[in-house]
């Protein structure tokens, strides 16, 4: 294990490349996982499926991404991914202005899986014990 991969609830995020204006992750995510719902101040998400289906949904609406598709996030624009299919995509995360910051993320609710056809968060999966601890 390297110091670049951080282990999610829906998967992996192995990092590429960090300059001080983009970032390009690795993300692996794991059939009926998503993300966090969240938005961005400056920075600008295009993600690029490279195998699985994974569903981009907005405040806009939601799309289909499959591999060789692609979508971009502009700032201000509440979005998380769902993992139709285990699925690799790249995340390419840039600011047109200033640096990139870690902080800039305003989370709305927190990313989790779909259990028996529930969705259950990170932290109602660890309350009710659906969840150890080490697979994050």
């Amino acid at each position: 294990m390297d110091n670049s991969s951080i282990f999610k609830v829906w998967g992996i995020r192995r990092r590429l490349l960090l300059t001080a204006t983009s970032e390009i992750d690795l993300v692996t995510v794991n059939k009926d996982t998503f993300c966090s719902t969240h938005s961005h101040k400056y920075k600008i998400n295009h993600f690029y499926v490279l195998s699985g289906k994974i569903q981009i949904q907005s405040e806009y609406g939601d799309v289909i991404l499959e591999p060789g598709s692609s979508f971009e996030v502009r700032p201000s624009l509440k979005h998380r991914f769902f993992a139709i299919e285990d699925s690799t995509m790249i995340e390419l995360a840039y600011v047109e202005e200033g640096k990139i910051d870690a902080n800039d993320i305003d989370r709305e609710s927190q990313g989790g899986r779909i259990i028996e056809d529930k969705a259950y968060t990170l932290d109602e999966m660890k309350e009710k014990g659906l969840l150890d601890l080490w697979e994050i």
